[in-house]
């Protein structure tokens, strides 16, 4: 296990972004409707969001979601020391859509600004490195803005339905903050159990990279190796379950994480889904969960976080929030 802490960086604020086409699982065509009945019943997930167009690029979300949050945080383009983008569905590989968007925004030219290549443990991945490099920025105040999301879509062959009913398209953006005098300190376990590559992957063809998917895999990492990352960063820092108020799982499905609630002994009612209207949004997922679930819920306090997947990597993080601006999904055309 790989254990750090940070003092200083704290979440501001969290928006989060979807296409507003929706699939539903209970009418897929692919499907009889007693097997539309079943994969809604094991991964909870009736409802998917899908964008329009296929040559979109996650860039669009990004964009937009930054636009909102700077206005609903009343921050400067200028004011800002850290962009991160995660993601895995860029539509080019240089340059990062992290100096696209420095670009075409008009962020300082100090910034700090790259992309990391990461699926469903890419938020708390991405909360751990921006938290990290704002603490190491010699100045007293410095911001960031992480970009998480995919649009898994575009690698999702249709027809392969372990892939299609599962995934969504989504983004989101969360604006952090450090301040010298604030002696908030976060704490995070980072895992890497690079035996389950083969879980999921993209294979190419002659036409494109289709995502593949072996869901035995993928649960027998998830219920094996996330109890043990959680209770080992609980261990760490002399927390109970009962001292934390939320805990936010990356969206896989309602098997897996009722899988690892359970064998945690976590009261059902301190974990919130959004798996049943938007699926699993990749890196998205976390805090496309804390803004529809938590948004009216939210308070000053103790929250978990768990991101699993893509790797096999594993990342938690457990953090203090207070008066975090929350924005309920912005719903774009696309």
């Amino acid at each position: 296990m790989a254990i750090s802490k940070v003092t200083g960086p704290t979440i501001k604020g969290i928006v989060s972004l979807v296409p507003d086409g929706i699939e539903d699982n209970l009418t897929d065509p692919y499907l009889s409707y007693l097997d539309q009945e079943a994969l809604v019943n094991a991964t909870g997930i009736r409802f998917r969001r899908k964008v329009s167009c296929t040559d979109l690029s996650i860039k669009v979300l990004f964009e937009k979601g930054i636009q909102r949050l700077l206005n609903e945080l009343n921050w400067d383009v200028k004011s800002i020391d850290v962009l991160i983008c995660v993601t895995q569905t860029a539509k080019v590989a240089i340059p990062s859509i992290a100096c696209q968007l420095h670009g075409d925004m008009g962020f300082s030219k100090s910034v700090i600004a790259y992309d990391i290549n990461s699926g469903c443990s890419g938020f708390v991945y991405g909360l751990h490195t921006a938290s990290h490099l704002l603490s190491s920025i010699d100045k007293p105040n410095s911001r960031a803005l992480l970009c998480c999301g995919d649009i898994s879509s575009s690698i999702t062959n249709p027809e392969d339905l372990s892939v299609r009913p599962i995934f969504s398209d989504a983004g989101s953006v969360t604006a952090i903050e450090f301040n010298i005098e604030d002696r908030n300190t976060s704490f995070f376990n980072l895992e890497t159990i690079g035996e389950g590559q083969k879980a999921i992957y993209t294979e190419k063809t002659e036409h494109t990279n289709w995502m593949k998917l072996d869901g035995i895999d993928v649960f027998n990492y998830s219920a094996s190796f996330v109890p043990k990352n959680i209770t080992h960063l609980l261990e760490h820092t002399n927390f109970s379950i009962t001292e934390i108020d939320w805990f936010v799982f990356h969206q896989a499905n309602k098997l897996i994480n009722e899988t690892i609630r359970k064998a945690l002994v976590i009261d059902i009612k301190k974990v919130p889904s959004s798996l049943y209207d938007y699926g699993n949004t990749a890196s998205a997922s976390i805090p496309l969960t804390i803004t529809t679930e938590l948004s009216s819920k939210l308070k000053s306090g103790w929250v978990l976080l768990s991101g699993f997947g893509v790797g096999f990597s594993i990342a938690t993080a457990l953090v203090k929030l207070d008066a975090v601006k929350v924005c309920i999904p912005v719903v774009t055309d696309l």
